[in-house]
């Protein structure tokens, strides 16, 4: 048994999507979130505004920000998943197998070009997933990298029967198929969304480190503009795919545990088969005393 944990990076494909308004947010700082219910204003000795708490009061600014793409729009650029098998007969009965990263995408400007290097990215991940006994793991894969895996596989003529031959990969009060940690951790939907950076510190590991999804299209662009740099962004981009993949599955780990399903030292043993892979420790930087039971 496989248990897959995976993640995608995508950037809006304008050319299937016809992007609405931008919508408007007040936005100011920590200072003025604490003054909502300010009633009066006055004015200090050196003529700042104050409110009835005596405090300063900021003005707040306007930022604008784009819609977000729906799943169809959402071209994948990098794919990356981390494996970790089961076997009940060794010991440890979960280790790290193998993890794979890509990240290609299209400074050209052509949609052919582009289309060609997503769906050689979507073809390697549909291969990938027709194997026996694979159960995904992601962190809001339910509402995100699933649709947008669908979406744009059926874009490019792909074959998918792997995600719906099995009732449980789509069925959302299941963890066989496919757990959706942050799903299931969240008591679906009971608790607020979670983000996987501050769930991941809070068990040891360190989140976010120099890159977030937000920048993927930032170095995209500046690698439109300098074609010099692409080579080098992608695999930034894939690097921070693979990272989160890593952080997913080690969080993941650690549920097995939670759950009473493994002991504190297979947990252990589980662990030092990652870290005992140069691929792991290359492409993340942990404090693995941290994660230890």
């Amino acid at each position: 048994m496989i248990f897959r944990s995976t993640d995608i990076e995508t950037l809006a494909d304008y050319d299937r999507w016809t992007q609405g308004e931008p919508a408007y947010k007040l936005v100011g700082d920590r200072q003025r979130a604490n003054k909502m219910h300010v009633r009066a204003e006055v004015r200090g000795s050196t003529g700042e505004l104050l409110g009835m708490s005596g405090r300063v009061v900021y003005p707040a600014s306007v930022e604008e920000t784009d819609p977000v793409p729906p799943p169809y729009a959402c071209r994948v650029v990098s794919v990356s998943f981390v494996d970790v098998v089961f076997d009940p007969t060794s010991e440890p009965k979960y280790r790290f197998d193998k993890c794979y990263t890509e990240c290609l995408w299209d400074v050209t400007g052509s949609q052919a070009r582009a289309d060609a290097l997503e769906h050689k990215i979507l073809t390697a991940f549909n291969a990938a997933m027709e194997v026996p006994d694979v159960h995904l793991v992601t962190w809001n894969g339910r509402t995100f990298d699933l649709p947008v895996l669908m979406m744009r596989s059926l874009l490019h003529r792909l074959v998918c029967s792997w995600y719906y031959k099995n009732r449980d990969m789509r069925y959302r009060y299941s963890t066989e198929g496919h757990c959706d940690l942050m799903d299931f951790l969240s008591d679906y939907g009971a608790a607020r969304f979670m983000k996987l950076g501050d769930m991941a510190r809070l068990i040891g590991l360190p989140g976010k480190t120099d890159m977030s999804g937000d920048k993927v299209a930032e170095l995209y662009a500046a690698s439109c503009k300098d074609p010099a740099l692409a080579e080098a962004y992608m695999a930034k981009t894939a690097r921070y795919c693979l990272q989160d993949s890593l952080q997913t599955a080690l969080l993941w780990l650690r549920t097995r545990h939670f759950l009473g399903k493994v002991l504190p030292e297979t947990h252990n043993a589980a662990l030092a088969s990652f870290r005992e892979s140069k691929t792991v420790t290359d492409a993340i930087e942990l404090d693995w005393e941290r994660l230890v039971l």
